[in-house]
């Protein structure tokens, strides 16, 4: 198959996976405000900084934001003007093989050799340059040797609620960032299994970041979870253009479609099969901010804490709201206008 170019360079999409629920960050996590629009730091929200980070890997990429219904319209409020016609509305979540799915037969009916990088938006990155050279080598790579790439991250401990990528053989002409064939996926290891592959080289986590296109992602769909493709690839033809306003019978199939549709990850249901896909090696620093320890770790808390005769007291809460402790300790806290979480 002719893969579609523009002048330039390869036609690429970044697809940004931002409909997770992020029900483990309840209650600073609800309905009305999604993970991804929220901020760690306090600065950009998760989905501002991931297209901030995208936007300049490849700036002549085209864009599909996925999400589901009951988070469609903070997503669409978060987003840049110019990117809110670029929305593409799951009914429900189905975890991350419906979302891609859907996105690459949105994307295959029109340009089945477009690049898709499909990044999920509320993770953190440090050392945004080498991101970017990461993600631009998965770009090339994956064009290059006609399958999926994924970006994998050196781990720094064994962490077994993380997928791992087993690296072979380097790429043949590969420079920097390093290009590995992909031997093995783990995912999320028991801790003595993790703690052995620690023991490994070439042992990177997965970052989620999975590039590849359109008609690869569906290809391997087909194979390894061909109710997803029977069900959900047909919607593709009742969008009016990829990424853009759905119809009201796309609205209307696809909440028939979705319904019996198992969720299951990209990971466990494609990466877990894969043969002959890409390692490209992220050297950033990265985190899945899926607990409350990293986003304590990495953000920081807006409300005035007192801590008396307490030790290992983290407070995640407002801007002018006071919390005080008094001889506790191994305690979280997290304070928001309707909710109020205590957990050790």
């Amino acid at each position: 198959m002719t893969r579609s170019r523009r002048v330039g360079g390869l036609a690429v999409t970044f697809v940004v996976m931002a409909g997770g629920k992020g029900e483990r960050l309840w209650p600073l996590v609800r309905t009305q405000s999604p993970k991804v629009c929220l901020s760690p730091d306090g600065t950009r929200s998760l989905l501002a900084a991931t297209i901030d980070r995208l936007r300049q890997a490849w700036p002549r990429a085209d864009w599909l934001i996925v999400t589901t219904q009951e988070q469609a319209a903070a997503v669409r409020r978060d987003l840049p003007a110019a990117l809110r016609r670029a929305v593409l509305v799951e009914p429900q979540g189905k975890n991350t093989a419906a979302c891609i799915t859907l996105a690459a037969a949105a994307l295959a009916v029109r340009d089945p050799g477009r690049i898709m990088v499909v990044a999920p938006a509320d993770h953190w990155i440090g050392t945004v340059p080498a991101f970017r050279a990461a993600v631009r080598a998965a770009i090339r790579a994956s064009a290059a040797h006609d399958t999926l790439a994924t970006i994998g991250i050196r781990p720094t401990h064994p962490h077994p609620g993380l997928g791992y990528l087993c690296a072979g053989a380097r790429v043949e002409g590969s420079a920097q960032p390093r290009v590995f064939r992909l031997a093995r996926f783990v995912e999320k290891p028991s801790p003595a299994t993790a703690r052995r592959l620690m023991q490994r080289g070439r042992i990177y986590w997965n970052s989620g970041i999975f590039v590849g296109a359109a008609d690869t992602f569906l290809k391997c769909v087909t194979t390894w979870l061909p109710d997803h493709a029977r069900r959900l690839v047909p919607l593709a033809s009742l969008l009016r253009r990829a990424g853009a306003a759905q119809t009201s019978a796309f609205a209307r199939r696809s909440r028939t479609a979705y319904r019996p549709v198992q969720a299951v990850s990209f990971d466990h249901g494609v990466m877990d099969h894969l043969r002959g896909g890409l390692v490209v090696e992220g050297r950033f620093a990265w985190a899945d901010l899926g607990s409350w320890d990293v986003w304590a770790r990495l953000g920081k808390s807006a409300a005035r804490t007192v801590t008396l005769e307490g030790r290992n007291v983290t407070v995640v809460g407002q801007p002018g709201h006071l919390v005080a402790t008094i001889g506790v300790r191994d305690l979280l806290i997290v304070q928001t206008p309707s909710a109020t979480l205590i957990c050790r």
